[in-house]
């Protein structure tokens, strides 16, 4: 296994398609860094000092910037970049005659398996740790606001939390590719499960809620029946491992969040959220890691199906020499 490791991972840095399609998710995230720096900038001018102490530095990661904020850039673009990794690992090698050559060795299939998704799985932990690094260090040169000892920890579980969100897109890509025979139709499905789980599972998920809660009045509607359909659109969002990683990475980079059905509300009303304490009594790590450890378990056991599948289907394969 190491050998198919070292050859998969070799494979990945030297491809030319894998540094343009990260080199556009850079730029975009240091764009979003760069705009969120500046708005701290402006909070801290306002003497809004004393109430973001503590989680300056997390909103590099948090605030909207040009787009999206950072955590929202991995959870939308990150899949295409675990796709473009596993889209074709198997069927690749099938339709180049390599794949039964590598089986004739002493080889087993659980390591061809295992040697590509950690290869990959290795190949995006040190991207998005590339990713922070370089957002962490730009918000320190541009906005000036230093880590704290709890915000470090905080970035960390992010860290952590990004690599079991993409290791499922990679373990679904290699699916794709162990299922489809050719290498388009592997990435055509790959590409359509991506576009289904990051924006029509949420679409489809607020047209139910309207359905099985409608409001009296459109025009005036009732609290409770908004907070009634936010909770149904909410579950019925969350089977989609896009807004599961979504909700989980803003309770991390978001200490002030404490409810499970708050809407987010734009940080650059800083100025007048002071008056309503939104930044009183923040979350300690471990009250906020509470609140996404479901998230956390939910992503890793949708990760652990994939590869599971994924050897499942391929020991049941057959290979012929050849193709």
């Amino acid at each position: 296994m190491k050998a198919i490791f070292r050859k998969e991972l070799a494979d990945h840095f030297g491809s030319t398609r894998f540094p343009l399609l990260a080199a556009l998710i850079f730029m975009a995230a240091l764009i979003s860094a760069h705009l969120a720096g500046e708005n701290i900038r402006a909070w801290l001018a306002e003497g809004l000092g004393d109430l973001l102490a503590g989680r300056a530095f997390l909103f590099l990661f948090s605030a909207p910037g040009a787009l999206w904020p950072v955590y929202q850039l991995i959870g939308y673009l990150g899949p295409p970049l675990a796709i473009l990794l596993g889209f074709d690992a198997i069927n690749r090698e099938r339709r180049e005659g390599t794949l039964s050559k590598i089986l004739a060795q002493p080889v087993y299939r659980d390591e061809v398996i295992a040697g590509k998704y950690l290869a990959g799985l290795l190949t995006l932990a040190i991207l998005t740790l590339a990713l922070l690094l370089l957002v962490a260090g730009l918000g320190l040169a541009g906005a000036g606001p230093a880590p704290t000892a709890d915000e470090i920890p905080r970035l960390a579980v992010f860290w952590l939390l990004s690599v079991a969100y993409l290791g499922f897109w990679l373990g679904l890509a290699l699916l794709m590719s162990i299922l489809c025979r050719t290498v388009g139709a592997s990435a055509l499905s790959s590409g359509a499960a991506w576009l289904f789980l990051a924006f029509f599972v949420t679409l489809m998920a607020s047209g139910a809620a309207r359905a099985l809660a409608p409001v009296s009045d459109p025009l005036r509607p009732a609290r409770e029946e908004v907070l009634a359909g936010e909770v149904i659109a909410r579950r019925l969002g969350l089977a989609s491992p896009v807004n599961v990683y979504n909700e989980a990475a803003g309770f991390l980079l978001d200490p002030a969040r404490r409810n499970l059905h708050q809407n987010r509300e734009r940080l650059d009303r800083a100025a007048t959220d002071r008056y309503t304490g939104r930044f009183a009594g923040p979350l300690e790590l471990p009250q906020s890691l509470i609140l996404v450890t479901p998230h956390l378990a939910g992503l890793l056991i949708w990760s652990a199906l994939t590869f599971w599948l994924s050897f499942l289907i391929f020991r049941r394969q057959e290979v012929r020499s050849g193709g």
